[in-house]
């Protein structure tokens, strides 16, 4: 790590991928925070080409007001799971939970940085120890990459969590002294939001999503059941009715329950060769075509499972294809079950006052409650729901909604599918069943499938 007092804004490079946009009026303001204050916090670049891993706004905020010089931090080697987790650490994650003090501030210039020992940190209470233990792993990984903001008294107004980091680490803190004047006016464009997260930089396509497959009754391991099938399906299905796995992984319960002679036919749009992580299109062409053959022979289905899945699609457009294909499928009277992850979990992981060593890392949602992570060399989206945004979306598409369950998981029962238009069906059946994939290939074998369902519509 390399911490650089003045650097050339000219020399900076944004990175191919910045996860934030800003509007009009927050840039404004952004600019005036910098024309007062100046840069009190340093960007983040990565390597000697000076590529920026955290600052993107401030920087095209920085050169619209005409700043030709800006501190930074340099540091090296920067694995691409980790550039997004800085970019949104250096921008989002300052809560102050903690108080945190510096002392001996007296000692410090004012409206300069000076790094000072961890031994002058003091508090007495982390308050918020996720997030520390997240800025931790980053500080050991690639040295002390952030910085603080005291007042005169030493007291951190911005960024405790890093102090704390940092002292639990025995690493030196990057400290910005400002006077007690500018203070209050200073937090006040703080609390402005600059910038929303936003992936579509990253152009995840949606067979990307095979990678985030649940391993689903593999290796002999009992979490690898799914709870939506032991909780809710099973206890709910007869052998005499007819289903549909909607997205059934690697159809590892559509063929056990099979064996056991109920009626449920698998469909996995990005079903993989086995043991390969490549898509396997002549067995998805085979599930589509034993769809069409059963439908045309008893019709429609008494209940679609939909496990894992609205939470590993790649936009709302795609959540609106895949509730409508299930609503497609079933008969007037059928019923969904739908099994996805919970949003209320990521916000209490945020908010407790206690880290778990095997606790899930940090997810940072946009304004649609996605996340973005980097799987097997691809980047890939979750999108986390609460009982109440799922029930409020699955009554776009059914009359009845119960929505239950709590930690990772929550899920849905939904009845009485509503009558939807021919147009919408069509369209969402076209897609659900003849999906993009790699180079721009499509099977084209889903027509008579469609079909058939429309018949039914």
């Amino acid at each position: 790590m390399e911490f650089i007092k003045s650097i050339d804004i000219s020399q900076l490079s944004p990175a191919d991928y910045n996860p934030r946009k800003i509007n009009k009026k927050s840039f404004e303001l952004l600019q005036e925070s910098l024309k007062k204050f100046g840069v009190l916090k340093p960007v983040i670049v990565n390597g000697d080409k000076n590529i920026l891993t955290a600052g993107h706004q401030r920087t095209k905020a920085m050169k619209a007001i005409g700043l030709k010089t800006c501190p930074a931090i340099r540091i090296k080697n920067v694995s691409i799971q980790d550039e997004i987790r800085f970019n949104l650490f250096h921008n989002s994650i300052e809560t102050n939970k903690t108080n945190v003090k510096v002392n001996d501030s007296h000692n410090i210039n004012l409206e300069e940085f000076t790094f000072i020992d961890c031994m002058h940190i003091d508090f007495k209470e982390n308050k918020n120890p996720t997030i520390v233990k997240e800025i931790s792993r980053l500080i050991s990984k690639y040295g002390e990459w952030g910085s603080v903001i005291i007042d005169e008294n030493g007291n951190i107004i911005q960024n405790s969590d890093y102090a704390i980091a940092c002292k639990l680490l025995n690493k030196r803190v990057l400290v910005y002294k400002l006077s007690n004047e500018k203070v209050n006016e200073f937090l006040s464009y703080m609390s402005v939001d600059y910038g929303e997260y936003n992936y579509e930089a990253l152009g995840i396509k949606a067979y990307n999503q095979h990678n985030c497959q649940m391993n689903r009754l593999r290796g002999g391991i009992k979490d690898n059941k799914s709870s939506l099938y032991e909780g809710y399906v099973l206890k709910n299905i007869y052998k005499d009715e007819r289903g549909v796995d909607f997205g059934a992984g690697q159809c590892d319960y559509a063929s056990k329950l099979s064996k056991l002679g109920y009626k449920l036919f698998p469909y996995e749009p990005h079903f993989k060769f086995k043991g390969q992580e490549a898509i396997d299109i002549r067995e998805i062409v085979k599930m589509v075509l034993n769809l069409e053959i059963d439908i045309k022979q008893n019709g429609l289905y008494d209940y679609v499972v939909l496990d894992s899945v609205i939470n590993s699609i790649t936009s709302n457009d795609f959540e609106k294809y895949v509730l409508t294909t299930c609503n497609a499928l079933l008969k007037e009277n059928g019923r969904l079950y739908i099994g996805t992850r919970n949003k209320d979990q990521i916000d209490s992981v945020l908010n407790n006052s206690r880290c778990i060593e095997k606790e899930r890392s940090i997810e940072f949602l946009d304004k649609d409650n996605f996340s973005a992570t980097f799987r097997k060399g691809v980047w890939t989206l979750q999108k986390f729901h609460t009982k109440e945004s799922l029930k409020e979306v699955c009554l776009k598409y059914f009359n009845e909604v119960e929505t239950m369950g709590s930690g990772s998981q929550i899920y849905a029962i939904c009845k009485n599918p509503k009558k939807l238009s021919l147009d919408d069906y069509e369209e969402a059946l076209e897609i659900e069943f003849n999906m993009n994939y790699p180079n721009g290939y499509k099977h084209n074998k889903h027509q008579n499938l469609v079909k058939e369902i429309l018949k039914l519509k």
